[in-house]
């Protein structure tokens, strides 16, 4: 993927607005011990920023941007983040709701407020963001010691929460989360393999400007649909790049798909309305997978871990009971 089409992709979900300064607080928040990571001796994680040492008894993390999403699905608490919107990379699970709610906010988007950070007094602070944003790295290291995992492409989101694990004494939650995904993919490449033999999956989004957005095998989703088996549309096939930019004119080179997934925000229960937009023009109408109703939403569109995988994996298989 180009930086360019990242940068479209995230963009469109970091919070645009500069953040006003907040009041520094929070530095007593507590950490329930069962969302603490194991003490373990100190440990040397190899991160976008270096080789980083990383205290055995971290206790008091804070996340930006996809590092959340990632410690709570390894049963870790942050103390804090940033902030957990509609505007933000880091849709949650239904079950990591109320938690969530627990974690101070330490900024939107990019717009950390070092203040607030340091006032938390974290051991270790992790960031895992898009390299086409500046996350003022250099001075979250002047607080604490910092993880940053600059992502590119999405298989680079597994690779950081893996590292993530390591870094905070969850390897063997890790291995769990993981080893769920594989037999959940393989039981659905098994259990549905007639289907997915033949009916020729895509994923399309739009932001609008007379654009639209196809997401190939090797994308969030994609990966996803790959891994359970999935045979793609000649449009998604392409894995030279994870997401391919067309203009609203070439509607038609979804045409031979069967199913076409669309996202679903998490937050509003509802698909984002540049995408409306798209699949109310004629040309989409005229879509096969349009006629017959398989225009789906799917929620986790931007899968970025094994929880919210998981959770794609659990909608592809409802999706091909239905077919």
């Amino acid at each position: 993927m180009t930086a360019d089409l990242m940068r479209r992709r995230v963009t469109a979900s970091l919070s645009a607005c500069a953040l006003a300064v907040l009041t520094a607080c929070g530095s007593n928040v507590a950490v329930p011990a069962s969302m603490t990571p194991s003490a373990v001796a100190d440990r040397v994680i190899e991160a976008t920023n270096g080789k980083i040492t990383v205290p055995g008894d971290v206790r008091r993390i804070v996340s930006i941007s996809y590092a959340t999403g990632a410690l709570l699905d390894l049963g870790v608490q942050p103390v804090g983040t940033s902030a957990i919107d509609e505007n933000n990379p880091m849709e949650l699970l239904p079950s990591q709701v109320e938690a969530a709610k627990r974690i101070e906010s330490i900024g939107s988007g990019i717009e950390t407020n070092i203040e607030k950070v340091a006032s938390l007094d974290p051991d270790l602070i992790i960031v895992e963001g898009a390299t086409a944003f500046d996350w003022g790295v250099k001075k979250l290291e002047g607080i604490a010691p910092t993880l940053y995992f600059g992502i590119k492409t999405p298989p680079d989101l597994l690779e950081a929460q893996r590292k993530i694990a390591t870094a905070v004494g969850r390897d063997a939650e890790f291995a769990k989360l993981k080893a769920d995904y594989e037999a959940k993919a393989a039981h659905i490449k098994s259990a549905y393999a007639d289907k997915l033999a033949t009916v020729k999956w895509a994923v399309a989004s739009s932001y609008g400007g007379g654009e639209f957005l196809v997401d190939t095998r090797t994308s969030w989703v994609g990966r996803v649909l790959a891994d359970a088996g999935a045979t793609f549309s000649a449009a998604s096939d392409d894995g030279k790049e994870h997401e391919v930019t067309y203009s609203d004119e070439k509607i038609s080179v979804l045409a031979d798909a069967d199913v076409i997934l669309v996202p679903r925000m998490f937050a509003t229960g509802e698909v984002p309305q540049e995408t409306r937009d798209l699949m109310a023009k004629p040309a989409w109408k005229l879509l096969k997978a349009d006629k017959a109703g398989k225009v789906l939403p799917i929620t986790y569109a931007t899968t970025d871990r094994y929880g919210t995988s998981i959770d794609v994996l659990d909608q592809i298989a409802t999706i091909l009971k239905g077919l």
